[in-house]
Formats: structure tokens, sequence, C-alpha cells
């Protein structure tokens, strides 16, 4: 039987004469994890999906800390590391770039592929000094190349590829590459390149991580803090609220949080923060080539500058919220007993409120294995609520939900979480709401079921019209008011009263008016109503809007006056309109017979002309020319007639206009 060649990975181990390369892989973000002088000393969880890290390092003089990044991570520790040294200072922090196996191939005469395969690595290597040993023969000598011969037949085994060699006497030499054979680079740097190559080729296929350095300086023991901030899972909130018959209720809210971090947690501080943080990315470890625009050659000329067409605009800072002397958030001990009440927590969460955000520290430290998750109540108070019915038309529903209005009489914005309603002098667990962030001193309705026993019904009235107008100086301005009224009908309770809030819709626009009015949000007016058991009521909300225009009344025609006469309610404006109408249709018919009197004028004269053009063509003493001459005397007694129609016309109509004005100027 035919032998078979040598694989490349036995070839690649005897040219590497025995090196070896050893890799290291860390299971997580981890500084020396084993050493307990690198630890997690805090953590602060953001409701915005980020965790930031605190670790406490304790280092003696100058100093390189190593410690591994997982790649998903190296963009976040570049943007946000924070180094606190009490007495020393950073020199520098270095780690390898994005894609090692390309900057370590980048310089050799080889690839990575070129490793698969020994034939074609030392054809990378032509005038390598090398040596050889195969079947009792050794060469020597400067490397030629590798030919690998092709099958004389068809599924003949492949012949032993040849290696060529050049010795120090100028002799060309082969020797066949068999299984037995030895071959050993005798280039030094040629086979550290090899041998390095062959490591970061290795690595590069399982490569998950970056090793950190950061150099530090100082000649004393310190601690050193690092801060960073990294992706974490959300932590979310899951309240219970256990609503009393007096008023009162019992909110108690659990944090759920999970270790993701890659590595157990032991005695850590763990903080929560609410806020809602603008969260950024950049590819900070990825590298970017500036492209230079190329210029063309100008001769003797200098291209413009891009002209500079704004301003610059100064960036303004949020003004801080005041919350100096607030008490920290505590729970107040109820001084009545309760048949249904959770327990309380050991020790509650200590809260702070910030400028953005409300952070509550856990009062104990955590031991928190990698992957779990841990549940823990740190919100434990006594709130007022009131419970009411309330309406909202947009749902469809003749239903209210019923609700209740939960005041954050604490110092602390509370967070968004969700709701489970306990209500123990009645049904137990009674449904789920969601509560939005509520900052302390304010307010929220939280519904969390149907009233099935309380039904509203609306009723739309008819849109109403009124006019105003006044008349001033000449000039009329009116306001068309147009309003609108919407009727609630609530039919009660028959076994109990309710407090029943509608939500009734605002209207951009448009004045809100109504006797119910409790309050307004930025979307709807709140309107209250107190109902008995088994009673009735009626709530009207309505609408106003209001638009004026204003007409100068000289300019007016006798139609929009008589217009608007038609509209108004005030009898005696309505009168004086009237009458400026009838005046201005007289103006009107005074202008239209002067223009039918122009009109005449222009046949008339029209006629004249015609008349003098014949009696220019016959003889005067002609029968014709004297019908043209009787003809020309009765035209020109026309025109005479029709100017002093004119100028009678002309006179009353500035006698009209005149009156038109006076009564203008009388109101």
């Amino acid at each position: 039987m035919p032998t078979t060649g040598p694989t490349p990975l036995l070839l690649l181990k005897q040219a590497l004469l025995g090196t070896t390369i050893a890799l290291a892989l860390s299971p997580g973000l981890v500084l020396a994890a084993s050493d307990t002088a690198h630890r997690i000393e805090a953590i602060t969880l953001s409701s915005g999906g980020l965790a930031e890290i605190r670790r406490s390092i304790q280092v003696d003089g100058a100093t390189e800390l190593d410690f591994d990044v997982p790649l998903d991570q190296v963009n976040d520790i570049l943007k946000s590391l924070l180094i606190r040294d009490p007495s020393g200072g950073v020199a520098a922090m270095t780690l390898d770039g994005l894609s090692p196996v390309e900057e370590t191939f980048r310089r050799l005469p080889f690839t990575a592929d070129d490793l698969n395969s020994l034939p074609d690595l030392l054809r990378t290597l032509q005038g390598v000094a090398v040596r050889a040993s195969s079947g009792g023969r050794t060469i020597e000598g400067k490397l030629l190349g590798v030919e690998a011969p092709q099958p004389t037949q068809l599924r003949a085994a492949r012949p032993e590829p040849l290696l060529s060699v050049m010795t120090a006497e100028g002799q060309i030499t082969l020797l066949k590459l068999r299984s037995d054979t030895e071959l050993e680079i005798l280039d030094e740097a040629i086979r550290e390149s090899i041998q390095d190559a062959a490591s970061v080729s290795g690595q590069g296929h399982i490569d998950a991580m970056r090793t950190l350095t950061l150099t530090l300086e100082g000649s004393e023991a310190r601690d050193v803090l690092l801060d960073y901030v990294v992706p974490a899972p959300v932590w979310k909130t899951a309240y219970r609220l256990i609503l009393d018959a007096d008023n009162a209720a019992r909110l108690q809210a659990w944090a759920i949080i999970e270790n993701a971090s890659g590595e157990d947690w032991h005695d850590v501080s763990v903080t929560l923060s609410s806020g809602a943080p603008v969260t950024l990315a950049q590819q900070l470890h990825q590298r970017y080539w500036h492209e230079r625009p190329e210029l063309p050659v100008v001769a003797q000329t200098t291209a413009a500058p891009r002209p500079d067409n704004y301003r610059g605009i100064a960036a303004t800072e949020a003004q801080a919220a005041d919350a100096a002397g607030a008490p920290a958030l505590q729970r107040l001990e109820s001084t009545r007993a309760r048949a249904f009440a959770p327990s309380a927590p050991t020790t509650p969460a200590a809260a702070d409120e910030g400028e953005t955000a409300a952070t509550y520290r856990l009062p104990s430290p955590v031991d928190l294995a990698a992957g779990r998750s841990l549940s823990v109540p740190f919100i434990d108070v006594e709130l007022p609520v009131e419970r009411i019915a309330l309406f909202q038309p947009e749902r469809g529903d003749s239903h209210p939900i019923t609700t209740f209005k939960l005041e954050n009489t604490t110092a602390t914005s509370l967070p968004v979480g969700i709701m489970t309603v306990y209500v123990p002098h009645e049904e137990g667990y009674a449904g789920d709401t969601q509560l939005q962030n509520l900052p302390a001193g304010e307010s929220r309705l939280l519904g969390f079921a149907a009233d099935r026993k309380v039904e509203v019904t609306i009723e739309n009235g008819p849109a109403e019209h009124l006019y105003r107008a006044n008349l001033a100086e000449g000039v009329l301005t009116t306001t068309r008011i147009t309003r609108a009224t919407t009727t609630y009908a609530i039919q009660g309770a028959k076994d109990a009263p309710r407090t029943v809030v509608i939500e009734h819709p605002r209207r951009q626009g448009w004045r809100f008016t109504s006797d119910a009015l409790m309050e307004a949000t930025p979307t709807h007016h709140r309107l209250h109503a107190e109902i008995e058991a088994g009673g009735e009521a009626e709530v009207d909300a309505t609408h106003e809007r209001v638009e004026s225009e204003s007409i100068t009344l000289i300019d007016t025609d006798s139609d929009t006056l008589l217009y608007w006469s038609g509209q108004i309610d005030d009898a005696q404006t309505a009168e004086t309109l009237a009458r400026l109408a009838e005046q201005r249709r007289e103006v009107t018919r005074a202008e239209a017979e002067i223009e039918r009197i122009m009109l005449e004028r222009e046949g008339a004269a029209e006629d004249q002309a015609r008349i003098r053009e014949n009696l220019a063509a016959v003889p005067d003493d002609s029968t014709l020319g004297q019908r043209y001459i009787a003809m020309l005397e009765e035209e020109e007694d026309s025109l005479a007639e029709l100017n002093e129609r004119r100028q009678q016309a002309e006179k009353r109509l500035v006698t009209l206009r005149e009156e038109f004005a006076q009564l203008i100027q009388e109101l």
C-alpha cells in the first residue's frame, strides 16, 4: 500500500521543534478573580439597563493591573472607566486591538491559512535556512520551495511533496517529506514569528476577551477604586398595595434584580436607580481611518473656504430640583391591627432623591451567585388613598373603573412598576395596575377593576351659536360663540355610595365650564360627583369657542350689514345695522345711476361722432345734409340733458355718502 503523506499539523509541530503554545481564556469580567483584593465592592443598577460597578483594588507602589474584559463590554469600559487613586496617578491604559490575529499577520510574509498546510507555509519562506531529515538522510541550506507532484493514475495515492534546498556549496538537493520527516527552521526570527502566529491564530478562534492593562504610578500601599458602566438587565419593581377601609393603604415594593456580571457577588453593596438616563454606545474599540479628500492640482488659485452660515449656540443646564432637607423614606408604623398585612422588611432601603433619579440603597450587602435572580423588599410605607369610580368616555364602556387616588407623601419618587391590589375587608385580591413614576408630593389615579354596579350614559347636545356685536368708531366688532354641552347621567350602585370622577376630554382652543370641575390634566378635565346608594345625578360639561371679526363700516356693502343685523340678538344694534344697510343701499343705487348716465352719454357721443362723419361726406345744402344737421342738433340736446342729469346724480351721491358717514360717526 502506498504511504500517506504527513499531516499538516504533524509537520508544523515538527517544524517548530516542539514549541508549546498556551492559551488562557478568563470566564468573565474578572480582575484576578481568585484574589480577594480585587473584588466588586458596589453595584448601582439603573432602570436604563446599565450597571455601574465599583471595584476595590489593593496596590503597593507603582504597578500594572491586568484584568480581562469581555469583548462586547470593551467599548463601555473605554467610555466610562473612572480611576480613583488617592495618592498615585494614572500613567496609561492599554489593551489588545479589536483583531489581534489581523494585526499579527499584517507584518508577516504568510497568512493564517498558510499555517494549515506545511507546503503552503514553506513556499512563503523561500531563502530561509532550514535543516531537514528523512529516511536517514539529512539536507541543509536555503529553502527554494516545495513541489507537490500530481498522481499519475486515477485514485492513486498522492505522491509525497518534494522539498528543494540549495546547500552552502551551491548544490540543489531534493528530499521527500514523509511521515518521519523532521524539519528545523534555522532562522531564529522566522521561527519566533511562526510561533507567535500559531499562538494568535489559535486564540482567535475562541477569543471573546481582551486584557486591559492599567499602569499606576505611586510609592505607597493604598486602595484604588475603579468605576465603570456596562450593560445589565433592567431591574424591576413589583408593588403590593393593601387598601384599608379608612382612606389609607399599605404600599410595599419589591425589587427584582439579576446577576449577569459573569462572577459571583460577595458582600456587594447594591443600589437601585429609578431614573431615565440617556444611554449611548459607540464603537470606541473599532478602528476608523479618516478619508482625506483628494484635491485637484490648481495653478495660481486658492479654493474658497466653506462659508460660516450659523452662529454658535451655547448649551444650557437643567435647573436642579431642590431636595434639601428632605427626610429619608421611612415606614410609618401602623397603630391599628390588621387582619391581612404582609411582613415588613427587616430594614427598608435608604432612599435619596436626586436631580434626575431616585436611588434606593439596599440596607445589607448582597451575596448572589452569577446567573441567579434576587427579589427583596425595599419600600414599606403607609400612604393616603381615596377610592373612586373613574369614568373614561374614550373606553366606550358605560361602567366606570374602580380606582384609587394614591398620594405620594414620602420624600422620594416612587419608581415605575406593576402593582397588585388587595382589599382585605372585601374580596382579597382585587386586580392589577401599573404605577408610572410618581414624584414626591404628587398623586395618581390607578384603576384595577371594573365597577359593574355603576352606569354612566352620555348625551351630546347640539351645538349652539350666539352672536354679539359692538359698534364703535366706525367699526363693527362681531363675536361668534359656539357652545357644546355634554351631559353625563350617573346611575349609582344600590348597595353603597360612590365617589364618581369623570375624565372629560379637553378641546384645544375651547373654554371649559362645569359646576362639577374638580381638577384638570393636560389631556382631560376631571368632574366630581358624590352619589348616594341607589342615587342618580347629572353632570354637565360645556365647551365654548369664541371667534371675533372686525368690519370697517364705511367700506362694507349693504348685504353684509343686512346679514349681521339678522344675526345679532341685541335689538338696538340690529336696528342700527338695518338702518345702515338701507343707507348703504341708497348710496349704491346712486352710484349705479351715475354709471348708467355715463353709459348713455358715451352712446350719445358715439352717435354724434358718426353723424359728423356722414355730414362731411355730403353737401350741406342737400336734403341728406339738412337731415344730418337736424340729427346733430338732437344729439347735442341729448348730451346737454345727460350732463345735467349726471351733475344732479353726483350731487345726490355726495349727499348720501356724507349722510352715511355722519350716521357712522354718530354710533
